[in-house]
């Protein structure tokens, strides 16, 4: 598992990370955290061209925080599944991440990741 610290991490917020596999390669993810303080964990892809949802360091949401926004079109993604609402990948999803959230810190689980290199 990979640990990342979400202790400080706010309500309508979220943050990037890096894991790195070695000779597999790397992941780029993200973490945010809903309104009631749910903690999620994406990749950081857009399911419909591929490239960093992220539209500046940090920045995968809405301005209001309730929705996650493709930095490429526009897409619309519900952070409560990461499925696209609006846009050109609708009906798509994230990749979802596991992990445990536990003491501030948050541990993504790299056994789908090891399995699936390419996600």
């Amino acid at each position: 598992m990979q640990a990342v610290e979400v202790r400080t991490l706010a309500s309508l917020s979220s943050r990037a990370f890096d894991i790195d596999l070695e000779d597999e390669g790397a992941c780029s993810g993200f973490l945010l955290r809903e309104k009631d303080m749910t903690l999620r964990a994406y990749k950081n892809s857009c399911p419909h061209t591929g490239a960093p949802l992220n539209w500046m360091p940090d920045q995968f949401l809405t301005r209001e925080g309730l929705y996650v926004q493709c930095s490429i079109h526009g897409a619309l993604f519900k952070t409560q599944n990461g499925e696209c609402f609006a846009g050109p990948c609708g009906g798509k999803f994230l990749k979802a991440l596991r992990f445990i959230e536990q003491e501030g810190m948050s541990y993504i689980d790299l056994r789908d990741i090891e399995k699936s290199p390419s996600i």
